[in-house]
C-alpha cells in the first residue's frame, strides 16, 4: 500500500507537465476561438484541443521507453474526432499543432514549445481574421423540367461571376424540377442578393441557393 502512494522523481516531472499542458491547451483553445470569424465553432474542436496537450503530457513519459508507440498513440487521439465527420483543413493543421506542442512540453522541451504555440497561434489568428481569402461558393438554382438551363444564365454568370462551372444536375419534386449546381465565384459578395433576384426571373421565381460556406446558406 505505501507504494501506492509513492511520490518518485518520474511523478513529479508528469504532474509538472500535466501543468504546463493545461496552460498549453488553454492557451491555443483561446486562440482557436478568437480565430473564429464566426461567434460559432466547433465545441468538439475546441475540447480536443484542450485536452489533448494534457493527454500527451502523460502518454510518453509513460510509455518512454517506446517513442514511437507513445507518439503513435498520441496521433490516434488527435485523430479521434475526424474518424467519422471530415473535418476543415485548418482544424486539422490545428489538432498536429496542439499534438506538437504536447509532445515538446512531454519531452523537457518548455522554452521550444511555448515559443511554438504563441509564435503559430499569433499568425493563425492574424490569418483567419486580418487576411480575406478567397474562396468558391456553391449556387444551386431550381428550374422547371421543360426549361433548358445551357446557356439560359451565362449572361448573369458573366456581370456577377469570375467563375461558373456547373458541377451537378439532378430531379427533384418527381421529376417536375431539376436543381443545377455550379461552383462559382463571385465578383461582389455584397451583389449576391441581385444576382438572385435576376436569376428568380429566369427560372420562374423558384428556390435560389448560395452557399456561402460549409455552414451559412442564403436562401431566398
Amino acid at each position: 500500500m505505501g507504494n501506492f502512494f509513492r511520490f518518485g522523481g518520474q511523478d513529479a516531472v508528469i504532474l509538472t507537465n500535466m501543468l504546463y499542458g493545461l496552460a498549453a491547451g488553454i492557451l491555443i483553445s483561446l486562440g482557436y476561438c478568437i480565430s473564429q470569424k464566426r461567434k460559432s465553432y466547433s465545441q468538439s474542436v475546441v475540447a480536443t484541443i484542450l485536452l489533448l496537450p494534457i493527454v500527451v503530457a502523460v502518454v510518453i513519459p509513460l510509455i518512454a521507453t517506446d517513442l514511437k508507440k507513445a507518439l503513435s498513440l498520441a496521433g490516434i487521439f488527435a485523430l479521434v474526432r475526424f474518424r467519422s465527420v471530415p473535418g476543415e483543413a485548418k482544424d486539422i493543421f490545428y489538432i498536429f499543432f496542439t499534438l506538437t506542442v504536447g509532445v515538446a512540453i512531454a519531452l523537457g522541451y518548455y522554452i521550444i514549445g511555448f515559443s511554438l504555440l504563441i509564435i503559430v497561434t499569433v499568425f493563425y489568428i492574424i490569418m483567419c481574421r486580418g487576411i480575406k481569402f478567397s474562396e468558391d461558393q456553391i449556387l444551386r438554382i431550381t428550374i422547371p423540367e421543360d426549361m433548358n438551363y445551357n446557356g439560359a444564365f451565362d449572361d448573369v454568370f458573366e456581370k456577377y461571376l469570375t467563375k461558373s462551372e456547373l458541377t451537378d444536375v439532378k430531379t427533384s419534386n418527381m421529376g417536375t424540377l431539376f436543381t443545377i449546381s455550379y461552383s462559382i465565384h463571385l465578383k461582389d459578395e455584397s451583389k449576391v442578393k441581385e444576382m438572385i433576384d435576376e436569376l428568380r426571373t429566369r427560372n420562374g421565381n423558384l428556390t435560389v441557393v448560395v452557399q456561402m460556406d460549409p455552414q451559412m446558406f442564403m436562401k431566398l
